[in-house]
């Protein structure tokens, strides 16, 4: 008998042990501060548009080295019995020699080697501007780049804001469905005792039934929804390794609301500070630049070079020479091709102002849109705030009443339903602040506010 008992001992320990296991650990709480901190380190977005701008700011090197002197050097090997090239060689290796003019061996050379070893200096003297517009679109690339990581930055961080406070909303969602399900099943208690000392009838115990079920329903939907928001909060962060989520009520949700300055301030801060602006300014000089560079096609080009060879058979004895080069290029017929690069350049930057003039309008646009969000939110607010007081109150009396027989079941089953709906209107609407107060920030180019300073 002591046997099978300490086999069913170890069974049922190694069963909770495992269920143990499943049990997914409990999640670390983290501030908004702290949740824009881990984004702005862990990113994959924001770190890939950070090696754009790298890779930009390596663009204008490229172009500087274009406008200072080159140095190559080159090495050439033949093994050949071509007349011409053989009487060449030996002309290079400064080894001619009186035999050498005899026409046998003029027409029929034996096999010559030659090592030929050139240094090459050159720079470019002129070339149409070509140059110094190309190291000055580069620039303007760069700076697109980086105002592109700004844009970046605050994009990130306005994801963090809105998956932090989605998940804030989810996790306040199952709080409420968890009340109205417990005050819902307190009431059937209540139904139930009422219903078996004759006072009320059965129907009232199954509609609290059906309520309690409805409330079921919604918190396994919540749970869900919270989940969620918990994986689309890691993703914006870029940590989905550890398991984050956010304070289960942040402090700032209950914060004195501060009206948005006027809209017309608003939108001249937009012009000034919206990164997107700023890059479409920093592509129209590029595009600019780009006109430049087209029309140096009509000018002529020229180089100096000076070069040093070296050219032996055997490397024991080698002959040398030098020389200064100067070479000019002037395209007198093309197909014209540079005119249709100029008319494409000119046409790309034709759009490129066209984009930033529109850019401008829709960028008023969203600060306006933005703001007047803003400000119904925070209207809204103190109507949920209103409401959730008057839904608590009727719940209440209505409860007292009906144990006292004075309220019907239904009239308690809609306060309580009225009660739930209250309570996700007032998260709702202090979340939907939050958010939008983050939205206008982004819309105006700032960075977002101190969660802790708000």
């Amino acid at each position: 008998m002591l046997r099978p008992a300490i086999t069913l001992l170890l069974v049922a320990l190694f069963s909770v042990a495992a269920r143990a296991g499943d049990t997914p650990a409990s999640p670390r709480r983290i501030s908004l501060d702290d949740a824009i901190a881990i984004a702005l380190r862990d990113n994959r977005t924001l770190k890939a548009a950070g090696f754009g701008s790298e890779a930009a700011r390596d663009q204008i090197g490229v172009a500087r080295g274009a406008m200072i002197p080159r140095l190559d050097a080159g090495e050439n090997v033949s093994y050949t019995n071509n007349p011409v090239q053989v009487f060449s060689d030996l002309l290079l290796q400064q080894d001619f020699s009186q035999k050498d003019f005899t026409l046998d061996q003029l027409n029929h050379p034996g096999f010559l080697s030659n090592f030929q070893s050139q240094v090459r200096l050159s720079f470019p003297l002129f070339e149409g501007g070509r140059l110094i517009a190309a190291y000055r679109a580069a620039g303007f690339a760069a700076d697109a780049e980086r105002w592109q990581v700004v844009q970046t930055r605050q994009s990130v961080e306005f994801a963090v804001i809105q998956s932090y406070y989605s998940a804030v909303l989810a996790e306040q969602r199952v709080a409420v469905v968890d009340r109205a399900l417990g005050a819902a099943r307190a009431h059937l208690a209540q139904a139930q005792d009422l219903f078996a000392h004759g006072m009320v009838v059965n129907s009232d115990v199954l509609r609290t039934n059906v309520l309690a079920g409805t409330f079921e329903q919604q918190r396994i939907e919540a749970d869900s929804q919270l989940g969620i928001a918990w994986a689309s909060l890691a993703h914006a962060l870029g940590d989905e390794d550890e398991r984050l989520a956010p304070l289960e009520k942040p402090a700032e949700l209950d914060a004195a609301i501060s009206p948005p300055s006027q809209l017309a301030g608003l939108v001249v801060c937009a012009a000034a500070g919206r990164p997107e602006i700023n890059i479409a300014d920093s592509r129209m000089k590029q595009a600019q630049q780009a006109v430049t560079i087209a029309r140096a096609d009509y000018l002529p080009t020229v180089e100096v070079a000076g070069v040093y060879e070296n050219d032996t058979e055997r490397f024991a004895r080698a002959g040398n020479n030098e020389a200064l080069l100067v070479t000019g290029r002037l395209n007198l017929f093309n197909g014209l091709a540079t005119q249709s690069k100029v008319d494409a350049a000119q046409a790309d930057l034709s759009r490129a102002r066209v984009l930033a003039d529109d850019l401008r309008h829709s960028v008023a646009l969203e600060v306006e849109t933005a703001y007047r969000r803003l400000v119904a939110a925070q209207q809204g607010l103190g109507v949920a705030r209103r409401d959730n007081a008057y839904a608590e109150s009727a719940l209440k009396i209505l409860e007292d009443r009906y144990g006292s027989g004075l309220a019907t079941n239904v009239t308690v089953l809609d306060a309580q339903t009225a009660r739930e709906q209250a309570d996700m209107g007032l998260v709702g609407a202090q979340v939907s602040v939050a958010i939008d107060r983050a939205a206008l920030n982004l819309a105006i180019g700032v960075e977002p506010e101190p969660a802790s300073g708000r």
